[in-house]
């Protein structure tokens, strides 16, 4: 068998060869707080909807080449013409597509660790080399170390992911639009999270055509088993873009429940000011048992605690799963904790309180 392993890969290109397959095992569980889910389902009325008007449409034809519909509505929802909006099987395979586009066979791609671990596969993919910067101690973004790489040789496209996953801090906008100003090359920024973020990084893309804003329907909207992602850019941009995304990549299901859902855009800011409110409430309960917390702009908690590993498998009996995201760079003995509804709140501040006592005075 090794032999036939080792033929088998002597067909792929090394750099694939290198790559450590991305994935997580799915285990049934009370709750998931580990894949930045939403914490509720869409509503069952806009489901009724979709399906009947999903059940009108002729399953034997193919879908529209680009799922134009669904880029004029979230054109209209961020009031961004529809030429500067492209959709896809989520905003991962949009990052792949452009950075095929963008990149050169074998340049280099700036990364900020610690961040979406996949972006290595996504550059690999182009026939780039990631270049990965270190992590600051306060996890923050390494504007500075950025800056400097950026200035040694600014035709390297940038992946910047704010707010990060996984540590959940987000960059300034003028932070970001520093950076932008600097390249001569693409800033690709992966703002999956951006409806929990109190910054609008959609301003930067008007103002710095190299900007391109991916954002997704999976988290705040609801979506992630349906798989819906697009991007903002400039309409000029995106012209080019157009010719290497894959035609008829957003099939009649997902094209029809994202426009439904999109159609629906009223009922969704209440759900985000839930989570973002939770999230407060979720920092405080980790802090009385003793955890570091990080800020976080996202729908998810970094936290560190000496006993992480321990507490994520007990947590884990109790039917709750949480991230381990120790072995990120600067991330030893941290979890990534989703922010769930109140039933999972309370049931995670029991399990760890037959774990742990709680910390005097509820600090860190």
């Amino acid at each position: 068998m090794s032999g036939r392993v080792e033929r088998a890969a002597a067909l792929v290109r090394p750099e694939v060869r290198d790559l450590s397959l991305y994935s997580l095992r799915q285990v049934e569980a009370r709750y998931k707080l580990d894949q930045n889910e939403a914490p509720w389902d869409l509503p069952r009325s806009l489901k009724r909807e979709a399906l009947a008007r999903l059940a009108d449409r002729p399953w034997s034809v193919y879908p529209d080449f680009h799922a134009d519909r669904l880029r004029r509505l979230i054109g209209d929802l961020h009031d961004w013409p529809m030429e500067g909006v492209l959709v896809s099987n989520g905003s991962s395979e949009l990052l792949t597509t452009v950075l095929e586009a963008v990149v050169r066979p074998g340049q280099e791609v700036l990364i900020c660790d610690p961040s979406f671990s996949p972006y290595r596969m996504f550059v690999a993919r182009a026939s780039g080399l990631p270049l990965h910067l270190p992590p600051a101690l306060d996890l923050r973004l390494q504007t500075d170390e950025l800056l400097a790489e950026i200035e040694r040789d600014p035709r390297r496209p940038v992946i910047l992911c704010t707010p990060n996953n996984p540590t959940g801090a987000a960059s300034d906008p003028a932070t970001v639009e520093r950076v932008a100003r600097s390249l001569d090359a693409a800033l690709l920024l992966d703002n999956a999270y951006g409806e929990f973020c109190r910054h609008d990084y959609r301003p930067l893309v008007r103002a710095n055509p190299n900007v391109i804003l991916f954002r997704t329907l999976s988290k705040a909207w609801s979506l992630g088993g349906v798989r819906l992602g697009y991007l903002l850019a400039a309409p000029e941009l995106a012209a080019q873009l157009i010719k290497v995304k894959l035609v008829y990549n957003v099939g009649h299901a997902a094209a029809v429940i994202g426009e439904v859902a999109l159609e629906h855009a009223d009922r969704f800011p209440r759900r985000v000011a839930v989570v973002r409110a939770r999230r407060e409430q979720w920092a405080a309960m980790l802090r009385e048992f003793g955890f570091e917390v990080f800020d976080s702009e996202a729908n998810f908690l970094l936290a560190r605690h000496p006993r992480c590993t321990e507490l994520r498998d007990g947590l884990a009996a109790e039917g709750i799963l949480v991230r381990d995201v120790s072995r990120y760079p600067g991330l030893h003995n941290c979890m990534r904790v989703g922010i769930g509804a109140g039933p999972a709140l309370r049931a995670t501040r029991q399990a760890l309180g037959g774990m742990l006592a709680p910390a005097s005075g509820g600090g860190a």
